[in-house]
């Protein structure tokens, strides 16, 4: 008797199971009908922010169904390891080629200048170049101290405004929308790297500004001569203003009108005088 009740309950077991495996059979079929069978993809193994570095830190493969694979995913990570994200991708979100880009001649300063401009680099320190309260996508007009009677009087000094509305590309080697600074102690260990605070970074002695050809040959030739400074603006500031040279006499006041009576300029009046 027990022979026979265990024998009908190892029948209607095994039916139940068969009906169970047929019915998850049958419904993963549909379900690959459908959606089409599971394919490997790269997704965001957290929150990545536009200009990180993509690598195994921040990225993970998983399966999902052929029909939510989206167009230029992977299925490795290595095909993303080393690019840079161009913008910013959710934790669990797909990585796809739209959204980063490879490490090259496109990523550099170059695709940042306009086209006709150029790129010059100049010198600056603490009292030159505003405290160094500078960063890249700021504007800036040049000035600079000039002697144009060559007579080494300082009565004929001009302070003259050379440049107006000049974009900084970079302070140091930091340039607008490229790879943030990041500083490895040790290469091999990814806890060793410390991210700056471009916002608080100001160990640079030189800003690369963006001008016309003929404004380069004025700025190298002015480097090479003269004691340049730069003033910061207000970056929705492009008006050009009509300036005229500022001399002794203009610091003076209403007594300027005797500073440097009598005295007259030698040399040429018109020639920027290299500095002393």
């Amino acid at each position: 008797m027990n022979n026979k009740a265990f024998t009908i309950s190892f029948v209607v077991a095994f039916f139940a199971v068969w009906m169970v495996y047929s019915y998850v059979s049958s419904t993963e079929q549909a379900y690959k009908d459908q959606y089409g069978v599971e394919k490997s993809v790269v997704v965001a193994k957290r929150d990545i922010k536009e200009l990180d570095i993509l690598d195994e830190t921040n990225l993970t493969e998983i399966s999902v169904p052929n029909k939510f694979v989206q167009p230029g995913s992977s299925g490795k990570v290595s095909d993303f390891k080393s690019a840079l994200a161009i913008a910013p991708i959710h934790e669990g979100e797909q990585v796809t080629r739209t959204k980063v880009t490879q490490l090259g001649a496109r990523t550099g300063l170059a695709r940042q200048i306009a086209v006709g401009k150029r790129a010059v680099t100049i010198r600056i320190n603490d009292e030159t170049g505003v405290a160094k309260l500078l960063k890249p996508g700021d504007r800036v007009d040049v000035l600079s101290t000039i002697d144009p009677s060559g007579s080494g009087n300082k009565l004929f000094l001009e302070t003259r405004t050379i440049l107006q509305d000049v974009l900084i590309l970079a302070t140091g080697k930091f340039v607008t929308n490229t790879v943030p600074g990041i500083m490895e102690s040790d290469p091999f260990k990814q806890e060793s790297k410390t991210k700056v605070n471009l916002q608080e970074y100001t160990q640079f002695a030189n800003i690369t500004l963006e001008v016309d050809p003929f404004q380069a040959q004025t700025l190298v030739y002015a480097t090479k001569n003269l004691d340049i400074y730069v003033s910061l603006r207000n970056n929705d500031d492009n008006v050009k203003e009509d300036l005229g040279k500022t001399m002794m006499k203009d610091l003076m006041g209403k007594d300027g009108a005797t500073v440097g009576a009598g005295a007259q300029p030698k040399g040429p009046s018109a020639t920027l005088q290299p500095k002393k």
